[in-house]
């Protein structure tokens, strides 16, 4: 009965669900033919589930540029393996822009799909062998700038908040200047300055860092948190101290202050989307940042960073999907805002930078929202709502009683 009360709690859901179904099937129709791009298009959808449909969604040579590179930068992460010997991992990570021209390439680690990828990953190297020489030198170049910049942090703790800038760029903002160079390479837009590009990268991965609290400090043999020490160590001894109920308090103003940090790259990521012209390029983009955005708003000031997961609930992600203008991702972002305003304690130590932050993204998605806006994150439940969810129930209704008899 869980899905079905999470549909009658947001009867929305269900309409965005269904539309996220009937275009999964369609990306599944649109896997090409050769074998070395399918395989490429397969191990996307394992690896980055539903965000797979929106990569399917670009300009037909644009998204197998945009597949093989984040696969090749997928494989980076698949040799920051715990088990891999030290001297081994560093370098693969250091030669990887080498080993993407080797046809025979693979190289068994990791877990799951990763393993899957790694063991086949030879599939990905031709996929990448058949792109245009623009597209390679992009992928190269960043692959070798990240595979670095991994190495430097294999063993460095993040210490001040310079270091965990520069950590989130070799980990995402360094993809953020090569999808700006694949699309200039596409011919499809303008080349964007690398600080915005940059601050893209930096948002989704700090979103990450934050939200996967948990699972990162438990990790065996070692905790892979990735939280500044400039900023933990103003609240605890040791970040693991949040964990105890004893120290949420303490704990939330920790987690608070990063994401407010993560919030200042809020507006440097609208102004990169709003120089987008194609409107497949801005899906692509805005799908990324938007779910970003509310995941921070799911976490901030919630303690349950501290016990388990936090996520949006799959009907939001479902409906960020359907985010098809400017003017949706506008309204989306004060949305979301408008939620991380509502939680601001004004005794939390980051309170005045937070409203900061908060109100500056909310100012200008306002002033460009005017009277045009169409997308929200709430739900509206409407006649064509009701309609739905009702036939969904008289389904479910009769399921029961055929599957009782």
């Amino acid at each position: 009965m869980g899905i079905i009360g999470a549909i009658l709690k947001n009867p929305e859901d269900l309409h965005h669900l269904l539309k996220l179904k009937m275009a999964s099937a369609a990306a599944n129709r649109a896997i090409p033919s050769d074998p070395n791009l399918a395989f490429c298009y397969q191990m996307l959808r394992r690896v980055s589930g539903s965000f797979s449909i929106v990569i399917l969604q670009l300009e037909p040579g644009l998204r197998n540029a945009v597949c093989v590179f984040y696969l090749v930068l997928r494989g980076l992460q698949a040799v920051d393996d715990l088990t891999i010997p030290y001297d081994l991992k560093v370098e693969l990570l250091r030669n990887l822009h080498k080993k993407i021209f080797d046809r025979d390439f693979h190289f068994p680690c990791g877990n799951n799909d990763y393993k899957l990828l790694m063991d086949k990953f030879y599939l990905v190297i031709l996929a990448f062998l058949g792109l245009t020489t623009g597209y390679q030198e992009v992928i190269t170049e960043i692959t070798e700038r990240m595979g670095e910049g991994m190495v430097k942090y294999l063993n460095t703790e993040i210490i001040s908040r310079e270091d965990y800038n520069e950590y989130c760029h070799f980990s995402a903002g360094l993809m953020g200047l090569g999808l700006t160079r694949i699309f200039y390479t596409a011919g499809m837009e303008q080349f964007t300055p690398d600080y915005l590009s940059n601050a893209m990268g930096l948002f989704l991965q700090k979103t990450n860092v934050i939200r996967d609290y948990l699972e990162n400090i438990n990790a065996q043999p070692t905790s892979r948190l990735r939280w500044p020490k400039e900023v933990w160590s103003k609240y605890a001894d040791k970040p693991e101290a949040f964990m105890d109920e004893t120290n949420y308090k303490q704990g939330l103003h920790c987690l608070n202050e990063m994401v407010t940090d993560a919030l200042s790259h809020g507006l440097d990521c609208l102004h990169y989307m709003a120089a987008l012209q194609d409107q497949p390029n801005l899906r692509f983009c805005a799908t990324f940042q938007i779910t970003a955005l509310g995941t921070l708003a799911m976490c901030y000031n919630n303690v349950e960073v501290f016990r388990g997961s936090v996520r949006m609930r799959r009907g939001l992600t479902a409906k960020i999907l359907d985010v098809k203008n400017m003017v949706d991702v506008y309204g989306a972002f004060y949305d979301f805002t408008r939620l991380i305003a509502a939680k601001i304690d004004k005794t939390d130590p980051s309170a005045v930078t937070t409203h900061k932050f908060v109100d500056d993204i909310r100012s200008i998605c306002r002033f460009e929202i005017k009277n045009r806006r169409a997308f929200t994150i709430e739900s509206k439940f409407g006649h064509e709502t009701f309609l739905v969810v009702a036939l969904f129930v008289i389904l479910v209704i009769m399921l029961l009683i055929v599957t009782k008899q």
